[in-house]
């Protein structure tokens, strides 16, 4: 069956979490009831490169509200179980990344290891990575009202994306899709009652402020594509394909935030029963969370503990996928209704600046959410 969330990407904030009363691997239904102190890791080991992440974070109040708050400084290590071998992440922005060619081999079996600053420890149980199932086709259909705006009664245009695939018939089947977004970023740097220089945007002299205007935008050197991820829980069983070609499956929606054209590469992942039952569970609580003020993305004990305190609810999951990848290039520049994101308009340096040298640029610095190489299947 398939289950997709229907939510706006980017209001789903992690603004609360629930405890549950018994410890429990397998997924269970939670009673909601916020409790500061809980850690949440949603954590993938892909076959694919750049597909795996590691994200942890700690429920807290602040300023009267309940919130998640990213957790830095942690020691974050896949490990491979038959060999003992250990691969390091690196914190970047709001996650942990390990080397950008690392990929699982199939079959291969791996574990998630966490150290956080304060010494907890966090560890999961093992996961053997499932062949991939190869993507045939996929097919794009705009809708000026493809999705509502958060809570609102207004709809955002976009793109549905939908898959083709021939489901193997010797087993039964698990799915999950995500995907990852690529445009072209115009201005790599914008600089509001300040300018960029020597990396950032530095605060003028007072004295000069009244000068100058009150933004500056600066272009991308070299050329620049942002990456932008989904934040959607859309998963699939084979219970009544089995063997069969499942065509045109809705897996995944591509809000216009822009205008800019867009190349999207879609991910299919190979789950486990146990990784399906979690992501369906998560599902169901999601889309029943009507008496909250925005959605709980992470209410479930998964397969994650802590080694030292086994009394200790530990949520979210740590998942290791055979993938497949397919992308698609999608031409925006041509619609007619306006796009989510403000429009920024370009504001350059002038001989108003009394600071030199004028800068026109910055660099497109190379991470999860920036890159200068340019996309498969990218059309200039």
């Amino acid at each position: 069956m398939y289950y997709p969330r229907n939510t706006f990407l980017g209001k789903t904030t992690l603004l609360a979490l629930a405890f549950l009363l018994w410890r429990c691997v397998d997924p269970v239904d939670p009673e909601f009831r916020y409790q500061e102190g809980l850690i949440y890791i949603d954590a993938l080991a892909s076959t694919v490169p750049g597909a795996s992440f590691v994200k942890i974070f700690e429920s807290r109040r602040e300023f009267g509200f309940n919130t998640n708050v990213f957790v830095t400084a942690a020691e974050v290590y896949y490990v491979e179980s038959n060999t003992g071998r250990e691969i390091s992440l690196i914190e970047q922005e709001d996650a942990y990344i390990p080397p950008f060619d690392f990929a699982l081999e199939i079959g291969s079996t791996w574990e998630l290891r966490i150290v956080l600053e304060d010494g907890r420890e966090y560890w999961s149980e093992k996961e053997t990575t499932l062949p991939p199932v190869e993507i045939t086709d996929l097919s794009v259909e705009y809708n000026p009202e493809l999705l509502l705006i958060g809570d609102s009664e207004t709809r955002a245009p976009g793109h549905s994306l939908s898959v083709t695939f021939n489901d193997p018939p010797e087993d039964d089947n698990y799915y999950y899709w995500n995907f990852r977004s690529f445009e072209r970023l115009i201005y790599c740097a914008t600089c509001f009652n300040s300018l960029y220089r020597n990396g950032g945007c530095v605060t003028v002299n007072p004295s000069l402020v009244s000068s100058i205007k009150p933004y500056y935008t600066y272009g991308c050197s070299p050329k620049c594509w942002r990456i932008r991820f989904n934040d959607e829980v859309n998963i699939f069983s084979d219970q009544f394909t089995n063997g069969k070609e499942v065509k045109n499956l809705p897996v995944a929606k591509i809000p216009l935030f822009t205008k800019e054209n867009v190349v999207v590469e879609l991910r299919q992942f190979s789950l486990t029963p146990a990784a399906h039952s979690y992501y369906e569970t998560l599902n169901d609580i999601v889309d029943n969370n009507s008496g909250f003020n925005s959605p709980i993305p992470a209410v479930l004990v998964g397969n994650l503990f802590n080694p030292n305190d086994p009394e200790e609810f530990v949520l979210g999951r740590f998942t290791a996928v055979g993938t497949s990848t397919k992308s698609v290039f999608i031409e925006r520049i041509f619609i007619l209704e306006n796009q989510i994101e403000d429009r920024i308009f370009g504001q350059f340096e002038g001989l108003e600046v009394p600071i030199e040298p004028t800068t026109t640029n910055a660099p497109c610095e190379e991470s999860r959410y920036r890159t200068n190489i340019r996309p498969e299947n990218w059309v200039d």
